[in-house]
């Protein structure tokens, strides 16, 4: 085979990659009104993913919509709602890898009720709470959103992780006024020093959005707001 058929073939081949294959897209939110959404991004030793969240108006309050992605490979799915205060009513969790599996909870006084779907399979558990509880979870930086917005100096609330049923204590340690890098500009924001199941967890907030958090060796923060990272001033 010649030079130039071995080029027509390459050609060829490209072509034929180029229409049968295409990355992923990004996931995008559901739609309707929302009154904040964004992106994090998230560094973690293994790797980098984002997360795309919305918050809407609902009737019984507010709903939380929250998508962990990789590279456009969807990985968790959130979708919490709350009371007007904010107060957490109930929601689902979605793993898509590695394996599909589906959490529904709902949250009644003094316990969530869940229901583990795994295929055809149903498991129902109750886990016991105490008052200032938040459903959250490790992967999903948006279940931080309601405790961080409630957060005053001195209160402890309890994080209660709905996959595992793993309760942690929080207590909000200071709450200080700092300032974020964002494009050269000066940002106010407060600096929340919180003692999480024995960690040292930094929260940033400006008013009621949740900015970022640092957790050891995790950090995530607002990508449209804060597209250098954490940088304090």
């Amino acid at each position: 085979m010649d030079l130039w058929k071995l080029l027509i073939l390459g050609v060829v081949l490209v072509g034929l990659v180029l229409i049968f294959w295409s990355p992923p897209e990004t996931p995008k939110l559901p739609p309707g009104i929302r009154i904040e959404e964004g992106t994090f991004k998230i560094l973690t030793p293994t790797g980098t993913k984002e997360e795309i969240f919305g918050i809407y108006p609902v009737d019984a309050g507010f709903r939380l919509v929250s998508i962990v992605h990789e590279g456009g490979k969807i990985l968790l799915e959130a979708d919490f709602l709350y009371a007007p205060d904010w107060t957490p009513l109930g929601g689902t969790l979605t793993q898509r890898k590695p394996v599909e599996m589906r959490w529904i909870f709902a949250v009644s006084e003094g316990e969530i009720m869940v229901r583990k779907q795994v295929e055809a399979r149903e498991i129902l558990s109750t886990l016991a709470i105490e008052a200032s509880s938040f459903p959250w979870d490790g992967e999903i930086v948006s279940s931080w959103y309601a405790p961080i917005r409630l957060a005053r100096e001195g209160e402890e609330f309890w994080a209660v992780e709905v996959r595992t049923g793993r309760k942690a204590g929080v207590k909000v340690e200071k709450i200080q006024e700092t300032s974020l890098s964002a494009l050269g500009r000066f940002l106010p924001a407060e600096r929340l020093t919180l003692l999480f199941d024995g960690k040292e967890v930094a929260a940033f907030r400006q008013g009621d959005l949740l900015l970022a958090l640092r957790i050891s060796d995790f950090q995530a923060y607002l990508s449209e707001i804060l597209p250098e990272g954490i940088r304090e001033l």
